[in-house]
């Protein structure tokens, strides 16, 4: 049996006023629309549903039947409706975001107790992994949206994800803490210095030896570390300098400034989608959220 909604609406207004003429003015009907519409209920419910009176129309038992499954649906289109506007004025809903770690190990506190403050309906879920991983997981729709990092010089391009720039991470020169340097310092002027890069053909290193060609010299590298934290040990221990993005020394290591160096290249910060995906209000918060975080380690 397929009954319209008008049609039951019209019948739950006729129980509540007790009038069909009422029930007219109320949902702006002519009194034959509603006689009309009345019938065309009965036909389809196979039964009458009103009896008419001296004053005015009750329902019949069949009616009662229909009036009340009626006023059960409109409850729950009501609270649809007010979940559906809670959902697409970031009230509620879900969204998972994929993180690289040295974002996870600065910045994410921050996007998580600003988001948390602002939309406390939604339910954010995290997940920290490298690049690779972080990959599969939005091709895997595991995540809805991740922050990755590439270079201008080395631009990360995956088929099936889409890319936007919203911030860039200066790359900083790591010195021992009290470090001497004849004169001005300029990537060239260091080309004596022994280097600590990281390891496994990572980017930030292939970008920095391209770097110091360009200036006139390839890097002396000592010692090939794992990660940024280790790179920050071996330079307190005064075995080398190292290059490092900016968002890594927020919590820097005794022992080790960061000294900005113009001539290094940046960083920029990456929001990913899989390309082709719906963007949810709850997923537009979080980029909000998120550009405004970023915002601070710079402009893109």
């Amino acid at each position: 049996m397929e009954v319209e909604l008008s049609l039951l609406r019209l019948l739950i207004e006729i129980d509540r006023s007790g009038s069909m003429t009422a029930a007219a003015e109320q949902l702006m009907y002519t009194p034959s629309a509603v006689s009309q519409q009345i019938k065309r209920l009965e036909s389809i419910v196979g039964t009458p549903v009103v009896e008419r009176h001296a004053r005015g129309v009750h329902l019949t038992q069949a009616g009662r039947l229909v009036a009340a499954r009626a006023a059960a649906i409109e409850t729950h289109l009501s609270a649809l409706a007010v979940e559906l506007s809670d959902l697409s004025n970031a009230r509620a809903g879900s969204v998972d975001l994929g993180v690289f770690p040295s974002f996870a190990a600065s910045l994410l506190p921050d996007v998580i107790s600003t988001f948390q403050a602002a939309h406390p309906g939604i339910t954010l879920g995290i997940t920290s992994s490298r690049l690779r991983d972080l990959q599969q997981m939005l091709q895997a729709r595991t995540v809805d949206v991740a922050l990755a990092w590439d270079y201008a010089q080395l631009p990360m391009t995956t088929p099936g994800i889409d890319t936007e720039v919203i911030a860039v991470d200066q790359t900083v020169l790591l010195v021992p803490t009290g470090w001497k340097h004849p004169g001005p310092v300029t990537l060239a002027s260091l080309a004596s210095e022994q280097w600590i890069v990281r390891t496994g053909g990572h980017a930030i290193t292939t970008v920095f030896r391209r770097t110091c060609r360009d200036v006139g010299f390839d890097p002396k590298v000592f010692i090939e570390s794992n990660d940024y934290m280790e790179s920050q040990a071996m330079v307190a221990a005064g075995l080398g300098l190292a290059v490092a993005p900016k968002l890594t020394t927020r919590y820097l290591r005794d022992g080790v400034t960061a000294l900005e160096l113009g001539e290094l290249p940046e960083r920029r910060i990456l929001l990913c989608r899989l390309e082709g995906s719906t963007h949810t209000p709850a997923d537009r918060a979080l980029r909000a959220i998120l550009i405004d975080v970023t915002q601070g380690v710079s402009s893109p």
